[in-house]
């Protein structure tokens, strides 16, 4: 069936076209088998002709590895087998086969084969749902089909004092014999901030290089590749290796630049450096410091910033108003750049003049266009940009421009920003003025609208002002302002220019008007807020009037509120008790006395109802005392005497006839004493450490026999009590036995208990000495 296609392929179009009279007379069944043969050969060219193999290529001792492409992407093809042979290199009829693979992709390795000085043949099988499909078979020599492996670099180092230059060191993967070492090239990259350099040796003239004309202290990627210079279509994969050159000095001074501060007192002012840092390739490598100085040209005055961090680009000085000259050294590992020199002129010096005329062009929402004219004297200019308002020195961007310049692009610029744009001449190493102009790259709506206040109001009429709205809020230049009032439901407006901010409004009626303004840009406009104003009130500020009625019914109402406790008092005086004073009776009668010892400090306890106190007192302090009741129980004359004390309450007091033993504090005991045709006063305890707890009583009396003398000590808030003390067994003590009182207290209780006779006083009371 083959051999009949093949047969059929030999037939041309003319021969089809063209039918001979023999032709003629066959049969029809015949004729249409032919022309379904010439039909099927001609499907099965073009289908064979969508397969092709495109290349094949040799690794050296490895593989064969082909590529082909598919054209026809209708036939539906599910997996392709590659197969290679070899074959004569000059009749190419005999077949050696190498080796086959199978992939469902465009290429595929035969491994592995022996040698590459062969000729081969490879063509592609594809199988399809319908059936088969076969390439056409692709020769080609071995030699000129090899890919070398790529080399390896062992070495690569800067050479030790020599900044520019590298040494690179490399060996070849594979081995070849002698006499195929001199088809082996070698291909050499060296690349550095996009600049890339090459060349290409023979791979085994030698196996090390130097590179030299080099950028210092630069990094560069260094690639090598290889090929077998008969196979020109095939080199190696690349290899690369990283590494920096020695650093030398920076070669160029850093950019400088300044801005100068008025003077805020006498002889000093502010002075601002900014610089740029040195440009590749004069940096030379990475800076380490800056070092900034400057010094008087008037005496030997000199400020310094010191060693400045490589990641700062300003230094602010404090410098007098005389003229100086600053410099700037950028420093690396290597060495110091040459210094970058700039003259600050003396406060009073005049200024050098700016250019001629500025203007600025928007070219879209990122860049402007400065455009300047300026005479032909000048060394140079800077350009200077910064967004409004301006905030810090660090803020402004600038960029020195050679003396031919005319013209310059701002890039990196917001739109709806404003931005104040400058030229500044230079003349050598002083600045002249500046010119500067406002711009933006796209104007916008403004994001408020002015302030307005009402200056006065007639009776038919207002006078109103105005404040301008912030650049930054404009978002554009303001075109002119609109006043907008309404009264009952009816709209009027007036339109002013942009450099006016107020305004009389006149021919009003009588009534209440809304009233705002309107700020309007080349885009849009933006309205203030509003006002209630009242015209026809000749004059008459309604809103002040307002104010001070609500501040004087606040007054009204306030005073009292805070004044209520005074103004009760003096409409509701307070009246005394007389049922609740202690003074009974009032006696003229001179005080008792009494010389207290020489004491710094007596402490004592006062018991007041069921309240303790604690007390400090001097020398001359008064003593408080405590009244204390008791009653006797008489006994015949011949039994033995019994006295009983019932302590009620505690007493404070110190004697200074009492001896240190028999000196307070003491406790009172609820204790008996007999003794025989004599008083026996009441006993002590003494207690040196009482507790807080238990400090409850004190004594008054002594072992004396005789009375004791308390009348001295007695004095209770302007009045007096007794002290009871004992003079004989079996008798009450009477008021006269105490000659001096002012004042007795109300007994509260008396009354016999048993044949004896009781005192009581109802209450405490401190008691108090009185001076003789």
């Amino acid at each position: 069936m083959l051999d009949r296609f093949q047969l059929s392929a030999t037939l041309s179009a003319q021969q089809l076209t063209g039918f001979k009279p023999e032709l003629c007379q066959m049969k029809l069944p015949q004729a249409r088998l032919l022309l379904w043969m010439c039909v099927l050969n001609r499907v099965l060219d073009s289908a064979a002709a969508a397969l092709s193999v495109t290349q094949c290529v040799i690794m050296q001792y490895t593989n064969i590895t082909c590529y082909w492409e598919t054209t026809g992407h209708h036939l539906n093809i599910s997996s392709y087998r590659l197969q290679v042979n070899k074959t004569s290199c000059e009749s190419k009829h005999s077949f050696i086969s190498v080796g086959s693979c199978n992939t469902s992709g465009s290429d595929c390795s035969v491994q592995p084969i022996d040698s590459a000085l062969h000729c081969f043949c490879a063509d592609v099988l594809a199988s399809t749902r319908t059936g088969s499909i076969r390439s056409p078979p692709y020769f080609f020599s071995g030699v000129s089909a090899v890919k070398l492996r790529p080399p390896q670099i062992t070495y690569l180092r800067p050479l030790e004092g020599r900044s520019g230059c590298l040494q690179v060191t490399w060996r070849m993967v594979e081995s070849f014999p002698k006499n195929e070492k001199v088809y082996i090239l070698l291909q050499m990259e060296y690349t550095t901030h996009n600049q890339t350099r090459s060349q290409t040796i023979q791979a085994f003239s030698k196996e090390t290089l130097e590179l030299c004309d080099l950028h210092p202290g630069s990094k560069y990627t260094v690639r090598l590749r290889a090929q077998d210079r008969r196979a020109h279509a095939h080199w190696s994969s690349w290899t690369s290796l990283d590494t920096t050159t020695a650093e030398k000095a920076p070669s160029a001074a850093p950019q400088l630049w300044r801005l100068i501060q008025p003077a805020e007192e006498a002889g000093r002012r502010s002075l601002t450096l900014l610089w740029k840092p040195v440009s590749w390739p004069e940096v030379n490598g990475v800076v380490l410091s800056y070092s900034a100085t400057c010094r008087s040209d008037q005496d030997s005055s000199q400020w310094t910033c010191g060693s400045i961090d490589a990641s700062r680009r300003s230094c602010i000085l404090t410098v007098s108003d005389d003229p100086c000259h600053c410099s700037l050294t950028a420093t690396n590992s290597a060495g110091t750049s040459p210094p970058a020199h700039i003259t600050i002129p003396a406060h009073t010096h005049a200024e050098l003049p700016p250019p001629q005329a500025i203007s600025v062009t928007p070219l879209d929402d990122t860049r402007l266009m400065v455009e300047w004219t300026a005479a032909l004297n000048q060394s140079g200019f800077v350009v200077q940009w910064t967004s409004v308002p301006y905030s810090v020195p660090t803020s402004l961007h600038w960029e020195h421009i050679n003396e031919t310049a005319r013209t310059f692009i701002v890039t990196g610029l917001l739109p709806e920003v404003p931005y104040n744009l400058s030229v500044v001449s230079l003349y050598g190493r002083q600045a002249g003025s500046g010119m500067s102009v406002i711009a933006f790259t796209r104007e916008g709506v403004p994001s408020v609208g002015p302030n307005m206040t009402v200056l006065k109001t007639s009776s038919s009429g207002v006078v109103l002002k105005w404040d301008p709205v912030p650049l930054e809020k404009l978002h554009g230049f303001i075109q002119n302002y609109t006043v907008l009032y309404s009264i009952n439901g009816k709209d009027k407006s007036e339109k002013v220019d942009a450099h006016v901010e107020q305004i009389p409004l006149g021919g009003l009626t009588e009534g209440t008007y809304n009233i705002c303004v309107m700020a309007h840009t080349a885009v849009g406009g933006a309205t203030g807020p509003c006002q209630m104003v009242v015209v026809g009130l000749e004059d008459v500020q309604v809103i002040p009037i307002l104010l001070c009625a609500l501040l004087l019914c606040f007054l009204i109402l306030i005073i009292p509120v805070c004044m209520r406790v005074r103004i009760k008092r003096c409409l509701c005086p307070a009246v005394p008790d007389p049922s609740k004073s202690s003074l009974s009776v009032w006696s003229n009668a001179k005080p008792c006395q009494h010389k207290l010892p020489s004491l710094s400090t007596m402490n004592s306890i006062i018991s007041v109802g069921q309240t303790t106190t604690y007390q400090d007192y001097g020398e001359k302090d008064y003593v408080p005392v405590q009244v204390f009741t008791y009653h006797t129980v008489p006994q015949d004359s011949n039994e033995t005497e019994t006295k009983t004390y019932n302590i009620t309450s505690a007493v404070t007091h110190q004697d200074s006839k009492l001896t240190p033993a028999q000196a307070f504090p003491t406790h009172f005991l609820n204790q008996s004493y007999t003794k025989p045709d004599q008083v026996t006063p009441v006993g002590y305890k003494e207690d040196p450490q009482p507790s807080s707890d238990h400090l409850l009583f004190e004594s008054l009396f002594t072992y004396k026999s005789k009375q004791a003398d308390l009348c001295d000590y007695i004095h209770v808030s302007q009045s007096y009590a007794l002290v009871i003390t004992t003079v004989d067994a079996y008798r009450t003590l009477d008021l006269n036995e105490c000659p001096l009182f002012l004042q007795v207290l109300p007994e509260d209780t008396s009354s016999v208990n048993n044949g004896s006779y009781v005192t009581g006083v109802s209450q405490s009371h401190s008691l108090q000495p009185t001076k003789t």
